[in-house]
């Protein structure tokens, strides 16, 4: 049944499910991909492109062809649309769109007088063995009226197909533009709050950082280190993503830490081991008023990453998996980047040293399966120690009052 019979539901009534499935998909990759299939299928369109606006371009960030696919496959087919671009101007369909916030439906591309829209297509077709004839393109319009992209749809299939796109399949597809450039906004909103959440958690951590001078790229490597091992366990994406979010702040606590603890050169007697020990409560209630699951395992990982296996950590004295999976994954990375770097305590060990360490801990200190999954990526484990390593005038520049230099934000980011 194609989209435009109506059997057991008309095209509005599937409309209103597209709508209810489009809200509830935040992954921004996966929404464009869904309008796209769910266009087509409800015109019965063979091929489509859905691009977003990047200023005065228009960049096709999802493409379906099924006379390609079926053709070449899906990887190849999908490879074809990678850098499609066309500017926002009246020299192209979507441009044309776009520029005057206007369908643009057009039966016969070839027919038009003239050769300025066709040209656009021209190219792909005879490179790729194509024929695009009937085009209807769609500007996505968001609720401040900003044209936000520009759903194409192309060569209408079955009995229609000769006529090109009807009055029906405008009407759906500007509705499904209307709710997509909402929903792309807000799914735009949401990965923007998500950042500011990721980069307050990170700001934090640093501040933590600069406390303790001697491991200026310790957090980095500490949270690399986590995502490797996490992957290893078998972490699912949403739970892997939260604990590299997360790691930064295993030793937020230690703002709390007096200097003279903090960085004492020497071993800590008896009741300063206490007051360092406490920088796991401290880092807890630091994260304590955070609602989100970002900082709910943050505040695990801070106050759980010095338990041990065998029960003999703090400062609970939890045991086994008693300890969140997030704070064991932290404790072994941690411990593994502190035997393997200089602290104001002491020298970095050798690696065959740290191994050994790691080894031994394994059942006491560590999960066995976790220095198992380190051991097994010992590889890309080197590889970030040597990427994210302390030199010497780093360490030094870290600890310069007199020359710190200001640097400028990264204009990428935002």
């Amino acid at each position: 049944m194609t989209g435009n019979e109506t059997g057991a539901s008309s095209p509005f009534q599937q409309l209103i499910r597209v709508g209810i499935a489009l809200t509830s998909t935040q992954d921004l990759s996966a929404l464009l991909t869904l309008i796209l299939s769910e266009a087509r299928r409800m015109v019965d369109a063979d091929a489509g492109t859905l691009y977003v606006r990047e200023g005065a371009m228009l960049r096709a960030v999802a493409a379906q062809c099924r006379t390609l696919t079926e053709r070449l496959g899906d990887g190849k087919a999908e490879t074809l649309f990678d850098s499609l671009a066309v500017p926002v101007s009246p020299n192209s369909v979507c441009g044309s769109a776009a520029l005057t916030k206007e369908v643009v439906n057009i039966p016969d591309l070839h027919a038009i007088e003239g050769a300025r829209l066709a040209a656009c297509s021209a190219a792909f077709d005879r490179e790729h063995g194509y024929t695009t004839r009937a085009v209807l393109a769609v500007p996505m319009i968001d609720p401040e009226d900003e044209v936000i992209g520009v759903l194409q749809l192309i060569n209408k299939r079955g009995p229609l197909q000769q006529a090109g796109f009807g009055e029906l399949d405008v009407r759906i597809s500007l509705a499904l533009a209307s709710q997509a450039a909402v929903a792309i906004r807000n799914a735009r909103l949401t990965a923007q709050l998500r950042r500011a959440h990721r980069d307050a958690l990170l700001g934090l951590s640093i501040a933590a950082e600069w406390r303790d001078r001697a491991t200026a790229k310790h957090i980095t490597r500490v949270t690399e280190y986590a995502g490797i091992l996490g992957l290893a366990m078998g972490l699912p994406d949403g739970e892997l993503d939260l604990l590299v979010q997360a790691s930064p702040m295993h030793d937020v606590g230690k703002l709390g830490i007096p200097d003279a603890i903090l960085h004492k050169p020497g071993k800590l007697d008896e009741q300063e081991r206490r007051i360092m020990e406490t920088h796991t409560l401290i880092g807890a209630n630091i994260l304590n008023s955070g609602a989100s699951a970002v900082m709910r395992m943050a505040r695990q990982i801070a106050l759980y990453h010095h338990e041990k296996w065998d029960g003999s950590g703090y400062p609970k004295g939890l045991r086994g998996t008693a300890i969140p999976l997030c704070a064991r994954i932290v404790a072994l990375a941690d411990v593994y980047d502190a035997l393997s770097t200089r602290r104001c305590y002491k020298e970095a060990f050798a690696p065959e040293k740290v191994l050994e360490i790691v080894r031994q801990g394994a059942g006491a200190h560590f999960q066995p399966e976790l220095v198992d999954a380190l051991l097994a990526q010992l590889g890309r484990i080197y590889e970030i120690r040597d990427q994210f390593g302390d030199t010497q005038a780093e360490l030094d520049a870290f600890r310069d009052y007199a020359n710190i230099e200001l640097k400028e934000p990264d204009e990428d980011q935002y």
